[in-house]
């Protein structure tokens, strides 16, 4: 159980601040994002949200057992109960908590809306998502992260 695991909502930097964790610690970056597809918008749109929920708890549960990595994990696994027991066996739980306007800001200016939001109602949509994870992102953390200057701290390594 010497995993780091990151979660938060999409564009919160988990990717990003994975990519970088593994660089200065050698841990092996896993995003399981990647792993369900290469156009995870896409393929949520047309699989829907039930399916690909499904689909992540199948990759999260053969992640058990890994060792010696920084995870990524899509914003939605929270939503599922049994993902979070999956994840507390693989290691700590870093929530990258970033205030709700810039979170906001950063999905509303993408080239493309996430599936997660309506189109007709790209804002309401993004209050509601918001709201509905909030909670399960603070209860599953091990750790909260206000920021990226503060994990290195957190995961035992200098900057």
């Amino acid at each position: 159980m010497n995993n780091i695991i990151l979660c938060g909502y999409k564009s919160s930097g988990k990717t990003t601040l994975a990519k970088k964790i593994a660089e200065k610690t050698g841990l092996h970056c896993i995003d399981t994002d990647d792993l369900i597809a290469k156009n995870n918008r896409k393929f949520y749109l047309e699989v829907g949200p039930e399916v690909f929920r499904e689909i992540e708890k199948e990759v999260i549960k053969a992640l058990v057992g890994f060792e010696n990595c920084v995870i990524a994990t899509g914003g939605g696994v929270v939503l599922d109960p049994e993902n979070i027991v999956l994840l507390k066996k693989l290691g700590k739980i870093f929530y990258l908590r970033v205030p709700k306007e810039e979170l906001k800001r950063r999905l509303l200016l993408m080239e493309t809306l996430p599936g997660i939001l309506d189109p007709l109602d790209p804002e309401g949509s993004f209050e509601r998502m918001y709201e509905s994870r909030v909670d399960l992102y603070e209860k599953a953390a091990d750790y909260i992260i206000d920021s990226e200057e503060n994990i290195w701290g957190l995961i035992g390594y200098g900057k």
